[in-house]
């Protein structure tokens, strides 16, 4: 039997399919998600009542997952959330927009909207308010109609004559819809946050407006040629996640439907895993359903050995688990006789293949307990 995977160049041509979810922005395949009843319930409450879904559970347990499978339920298979990762310096003004003022302060002959970006509750409140709505002065609450200040936002590019509206503000033509849409806004790790910071996505997110204090415009004029049952269909649906790392405010909780996503039963946990195999990897059947007996089986009893670690692997480590079985030179029938037999496996494999379900030294040599290992020679 192998030692283990030799390193070298032909490990490129090798390489299991990309799962990440920056590989699916970029057009990868679609990763499978399984959602129990409690998790779409509790989905769909918070998009009929029009409030925040937070959502609370063991990091890798699914809650980022969660807002893509939300997005493709209710928007559409193609439709992904619009995601902000948040960090402690992330304010409430950070969820809506950034302005470049050292940019402008470089090249002031541009113009203003070429240093304005609109971020993720930003976006979808744009979105949702369609290429058509009106651009207000954020201090007379009018609509703008003098040239000389449209030229100096928009720039001496051909534009219909007329009042600044939302296209105006985007550089390419079509780039927003006329036609006002739903998204779904992932607001990842919002515990991480100034404690005001939660406070002020609902405030923005309740009112649909903002202002963008560089420029003096207030964004979220309702286009009034659009009806009533169009503009409620679009209004964006919020996700946010936490890790419970610091508490978030007693106003932003009372006013979000709250889910803690628990961790699967060895049934599901199998399930998930298999639909992953089976749908990544492309396993046949077979196959897939062995691998994902065995590496829940593994997966259950490295989580016991580690139980009490502030690490306590997720669902996202037990599909790991088993891809990384899959890829390593450990045979299914050898682990499976560690497993069932007490047969002793080669200790470094094992090791290399616990690495992707524990992630601590301390952690790593209680797992090794999990199997059967040939001593250290």
């Amino acid at each position: 039997m192998m030692e283990g995977l030799e390193l070298d160049a032909r490990l490129l041509d090798n390489r299991l399919e990309g799962t990440s979810f920056a590989a699916r922005a970029a057009g990868g395949k679609k990763r499978p998600y399984t959602a129990d009843k409690s998790l779409e319930t509790a989905a769909s409450l918070a998009v009929l009542l029009g409030q925040p879904l937070l959502l609370s559970g063991l990091p890798g347990v699914g809650k980022t997952g969660a807002a893509y499978y939300l997005a493709s339920k209710v928007l559409g298979e193609e439709h992904e959330p619009i995601r902000l990762t948040v960090t402690t310096q992330t304010s409430g003004r950070d969820l809506l927009y950034k302005f470049d003022a050292l940019g402008r302060f470089h090249f002031r002959k541009y113009p203003l909207r070429r240093f304005l970006r609109f971020e993720a509750l930003g976006q979808a409140i744009v979105t949702a308010c369609g290429a058509n709505a009106l651009v207000l002065d954020s201090a007379k609450d009018e609509p703008i109609t003098d040239p000389q200040r449209i030229a100096e936002i928009v720039g001496d590019e051909f534009r219909a004559d007329g009042p600044l509206r939302l296209r105006d503000l985007f550089p390419r033509a079509g780039e927003l819809s006329d036609i006002p849409a739903a998204t779904v806004v992932l607001i990842d790790e919002i515990d991480k946050a100034p404690r005001d910071t939660p406070n002020d996505l609902l405030e923005s997110f309740e009112a649909m407006r903002f202002n963008i204090d560089e420029l003096g415009l207030k964004i979220g004029v309702v286009d009034e040629t659009v009806d009533a049952s169009s503009r409620k269909r679009a209004r964006p649906i919020i996700v946010a996640t936490t890790n419970a790392e610091n508490n978030l405010p007693d106003a932003f909780l009372r006013r979000c439907v709250f889910h803690e996503i628990a961790m699967p039963n060895k049934e599901r946990l199998e399930a998930i895993v298999f639909d992953h195999l089976m749908t990544m990897d492309r396993m046949d059947r077979a196959l897939a359903e062995r691998t994902s007996t065995i590496a829940v089986s593994l997966g259950l009893r490295v989580a016991e050995k580690v139980r009490g670690s502030s690490r306590v692997p997720g669902t996202a480590e037990y599909i790991a688990l088993a891809r990384a079985i899959h890829a390593s030179p450990l045979a299914l029938d050898a682990l499976q006789k560690a497993l069932e037999d007490g047969v002793s496996v080669n200790q470094d494999v094992a090791k290399a293949i616990l690495g992707v379900m524990v992630k601590t030294a301390d952690d790593l040599i209680n797992a090794l307990r999990a199997l059967p290992v040939d001593a250290v020679k």
